[in-house]
């Protein structure tokens, strides 16, 4: 019998390897690893608009929680506001990103929802093919969280 972890930010169960988390996320050191998977698809895309930032504002507001930074939940919120309601590239939302960090501002800490509220997570993701059906993916996914 597997040994199964459930990541605590999504909910995604994966075979239990004892990775450990060196983030402050609300995540298991294994879903972590498939972010990191996913991380090393959108850099190497070296697209123009940039697709890692919605990966990382996507990953980080799902698993906001369990010691994680006011500001960067908020800073992922913002983000996926930006590129889903004002139809910013990543690019984009990394310029706002920058000039929101020249500001100083007492970020509230914000309660997650419950996992169970995600339909998607990073696994969704990847059992994508890569390219367009892969990213039309991160779309989905930034649209459910």
């Amino acid at each position: 019998m597997e040994n199964i972890i459930e990541c605590p930010g999504c909910g995604l169960n994966l075979n239990h390897h004892q990775i450990p988390l060196n983030k402050n996320y609300n995540a298991s050191g294994e879903c972590y690893q498939k972010f990191s998977k996913l991380s090393s698809y959108t850099i190497g895309k070296q697209d123009i608009d940039f697709i890692l930032q919605h990966a990382i504002d996507t990953y980080s507001a799902q698993h906001s929680g369990n010691g994680m930074k006011p500001i960067t939940t908020a800073f992922s919120l913002i983000g996926l506001y930006y590129a889903l309601e004002k139809g910013f590239n990543g690019r984009q939302v990394q310029r706002v990103h920058t000039l929101l960090s020249r500001k100083k501002f007492n970020w509230k800490q914000l309660q997650p929802p419950d996992h169970s509220a995600y339909y998607l997570t990073v696994m969704d993701v990847l059992n994508e093919q890569p390219g367009e059906s892969r990213d039309e993916m991160i779309q989905k996914w930034m649209l459910d969280v």
